[in-house]
């Protein structure tokens, strides 16, 4: 209950946050084109996306031998579709144990940013992250499943954004209760974000589920970006606590390597 009720203030506060005016001393940077706002934080969703006839190939590679292909394209100035697919043990030894089934990403922006609104955007992503624990019909980390998210930008010595959603995932018919996501993104130069993100996990039921900590999720991320088109990150996931798979077997946490390519069609 302590948990859901610091969720819910931490929520109201970054709305708050995300619809006051600028900040003292700073310019607001909503202009910034679609091209270079990031889709994602590290794991959840930005309200950010590529612009009409923009698109995105991007791997992630994370532990045990993990890698997970996205292939996306902006289909109209504030909508865009993607697929995803992958599993654990691509790469390195032993079997590969692909996903059941691809992932589908869907997102539209419905308010654009302005001088004191953030933009808004609905989505659905069913792509979750880790092993499919199937007696529980559900990723280790689940997906985002139906959300909103909200960002707003600030030009706080170089770009600076918030971001705020709730969640509902489709996974699991135990515990199917929406969640809540805030993360934060800050681009030092033309070449460099720090990104972290926090997972509430609302929607896990840790009481019965020993997969998820009742500590949340806290992801953070170091992108460097070679050219306006490519970019490498490295991924620390699951700083706070870990992922329990059985219940002898604990990841405290687990570093990644995420490739992004972006261009025109």
């Amino acid at each position: 209950m302590g948990k859901v009720l610091t969720g819910f203030v931490l929520a109201v506060l970054v709305c708050v946050s995300l619809a006051s005016s600028q900040p003292p001393d700073s310019e607001s940077t909503y202009d910034v084109p679609l091209s270079l706002q990031p889709r994602h934080m590290v794991d959840f969703p930005t309200a950010g996306l590529p612009p009409k006839g923009g698109f995105y190939v991007d791997a992630d590679i994370y532990g045990e031998g993990g890698v997970l292909f996205y292939l996306g394209v902006g289909f109209a100035r504030y909508f865009s579709f993607g697929i995803s697919y992958g599993g654990l043990r691509v790469i390195g030894s032993g079997d590969p144990e692909m996903n059941p089934r691809p992932g589908v990403q869907l997102k539209a922006r419905i308010v654009e940013e302005s001088f004191v609104m953030p933009a808004i955007a609905l989505g659905f992503d069913s792509q979750g992250r880790g092993v499919y624990l199937d007696s529980l019909d559900k990723y280790l980390i689940k997906s985002r499943g139906i959300y909103a998210v909200a960002s707003k930008n600030w030009d706080l010595l170089g770009p600076f954004s918030l971001h705020g959603g709730l969640g509902y995932s489709l996974e699991s018919e135990n515990d199917n209760s929406a969640t809540i996501f805030l993360g934060a993104i800050k681009t030092f130069g033309d070449f460099l974000d720090l990104r972290a993100e926090y997972d509430f996990a609302l929607n896990d039921s840790w009481a019965d589920n020993p997969h998820i900590a009742d500590d949340g999720i806290l992801n953070m991320s170091v992108i460097w970006h070679v050219n306006t088109s490519f970019s490498i990150g490295l991924e620390v996931r699951d700083i706070l606590t870990g992922n329990k798979v059985d219940i002898d077997d604990l990841r405290e946490w687990n570093r990644g390597l995420s490739i992004e390519y972006r261009g025109i069609l």
